[in-house]
């Protein structure tokens, strides 16, 4: 969406603005006025440029679903990389609202058309062109929000991410309406702490993240989900891979993903609630006999260590099956990139998207188009991405001038010294399978259970939340809270998570609904009632 619309919208049957008043209802923090966010945009919410066309849109980064506030004894303070207490889907539907409202309504169109037109608001020619415009971009938004309307609104703190970055890649961007399916297995946002250490992410780990490439995957595949572009172009069996195009900015995401190394884990507010020492201990000792095994222990502080985390089979830990299944059960057309998947029309919903976000991944020109001259020099290791990685190291701008220039420098010498990272990148894509595997073959479906640290900032649990709070984590999942409204930024240091009562702006989470379900994660020890006090409070520490 062009900035100037979104900065010019109204909330739909009002005209107060869309971003500085419906926004922070729905959850997202607000942010302060400096020189580079003069509009006072929300966290994680930027402007962006298109680097061919020049024209500004607006983005958003990790922060907005990543960051979050918290209130205790009467102080406030923001937490990053916690999981964010917003309603995305109601944002989206909100902008459609708003949208259509704008079109359909001359007042609020024309008020409109003052904030983004200016000084050509009375120029009928340019009214005109932007009522086509927005016509037309509706045409697309709208269908967007009805083939990803579920029965069940996701709420706040949750997102299907797997299901809108699978429908953007395989259905919008690829071209193929039937690929989409509805959003329906929404799950807690992940806390990103020590992310960029561990193995495997995601809460099925189907992202592999050992190395900067599958990292580069793993955000790449993010930026998809909310609104990046991806243009994949047809293979024939005479030609190599072809890289898509897409508006995933690269090299800031690696910028972004060194930050994210830096960040630590919160510690517990013991100046405004102090953790009973002999409690903790206590509970130590229950963590080492009943949880080390699959989660982790990281000391707080700056992380260097890789992790291997734990992939739990569903049968074990007993919890909802719905993201699992969604992710992992089903196949997708592969339309004109069949050659891709050996010829196979039909493929696992999961080898799509991860085939499709590889090929957005290792494009070896980013922003722009290359100039013809090096495109008919391409080779499958330039495909592979020495120029990338290049840029990358690095760290410098992009432009045809710039890739003329490593272009000429890939001579024998040079090409030796990629030959780690391009085995690396090799690795990423992976070997082609035979085309007779079976489609259908029965997976074995898996969470991950990764390190706790920072634990008690991250409410609601379990990957789907749930489950309120770490109290109640400890109990029977027949004991748990049924339903219950999230959204509040007021904590609940005894139970640790926050409270749970009906309040402005907060949603219902029933556990009755698909997807929804609290059992399970309840076989892991038999706990009496003091032993669960002591390991909440240990859990306080970590």
């Amino acid at each position: 969406m062009p900035y100037s619309w979104f900065i010019a919208l109204e909330i739909s049957d009002s005209q107060k603005s869309f971003y500085r008043d419906r926004l922070p209802e729905l959850g997202y923090l607000p942010n302060s006025l400096s020189t580079n966010n003069p509009d006072k945009l929300p966290v994680g919410f930027v402007r962006d440029q298109n680097e061919i066309t020049k024209v500004e849109y607006i983005g958003m980064n990790c922060a907005a679903c990543h960051t979050n506030q918290i209130s205790l004894s009467g102080k406030t303070f923001q937490v990053d990389g916690a999981p964010a207490l917003s309603d995305m889907w109601g944002m989206l539907t909100g902008l459609d609202d708003s949208l259509k409202a704008t079109r359909d309504n001359a007042d609020k169109f024309d008020r409109f058309a003052a904030k983004v037109l200016g000084a050509e608001a009375n120029n009928a020619a340019a009214k005109n062109k932007l009522k086509s415009e927005l016509t037309n971009f509706l045409k697309y938004w709208s269908k967007f929000i009805q083939d990803s309307t579920v029965e069940h609104p996701w709420g706040r703190a949750r997102i299907d991410a797997f299901g809108m970055i699978f429908n953007r890649v395989a259905s919008i961007d690829l071209g193929i309406p039937e690929n989409s399916k509805k959003p329906d297995a929404p799950v807690s946002v992940p806390f990103l702490w020590g992310t960029s250490f561990q193995s495997q992410v995601q809460w099925n780990g189907v992202a592999p993240n050992t190395n900067d490439i599958e990292r580069l995957g793993r955000n790449v595949g993010e930026v998809l989900g909310v609104f990046a572009e991806a243009e994949f172009q047809a293979t024939t069996i005479f030609e190599i891979p072809k890289p898509a195009r897409t508006s995933a900015k690269r090299l800031n995401q690696v910028r972004l993903e060194n930050l994210l190394k830096k960040l630590w884990s919160p510690k517990w507010p013991e100046q405004l609630v102090a953790i009973d020492t002999a409690k903790k201990e206590a509970g130590r000792a229950l963590y080492q006999t009943h949880c080390v095994s699959c989660h982790a222990i990281v000391p707080h502080g700056e992380q260097n260590t890789p992790v291997d985390v734990v992939m739990t089979k569903l049968s074990e830990v007993r919890t909802d099956p719905k993201m699992a299944a969604n992710a992992t059960i089903g196949v997708a057309s592969t339309g004109d990139l069949k050659l891709l998947f050996q010829g196979r029309s039909k493929v696992p919903r999961g080898e799509i998207l991860q085939t499709l976000v590889q090929l957005a991944v290792l494009s070896p020109y980013r922003d722009v188009a290359p100039p013809e001259s090096i495109l008919d020099r391409l080779t499958t290791d330039d495909l592979f991405g020495p120029i990338e990685i290049n840029l990358f190291l690095r760290e410098i701008g992009f432009s045809n001038k710039t890739v003329q220039a490593l272009h000429a420098d890939l001579d024998e010498k040079l090409k030796s010294y990629y030959e780690d990272l391009q085995s690396t990148v090799k690795s990423f894509v992976g070997q082609p399978e035979s085309a007779t595997v079976a489609e259908n073959a029965p997976p074995t479906l898996k969470y991950k259970a990764a390190p706790l640290a920072g634990i008690w900032a991250t409410a609601p649990y379990l990957h789907n939340g749930s489950v309120p709070n770490l109290y109640e984590l400890l109990l029977p999942g027949n004991e748990r809270t049924s339903k219950f409204y999230v959204g509040s930024r007021e904590f609940d240091a005894k139970n640790v998570g926050f409270k749970t009562e009906q309040a402005p702006g907060t949603t219902l989470f029933d556990t009755s609904l698909p997807g929804n379900s609290n059992a399970g994660h309840d076989t892991y020890g038999t706990f009496n009632e003091e032993e669960r006090w002591q390991l909440v409070e240990y859990l306080k520490s970590l």
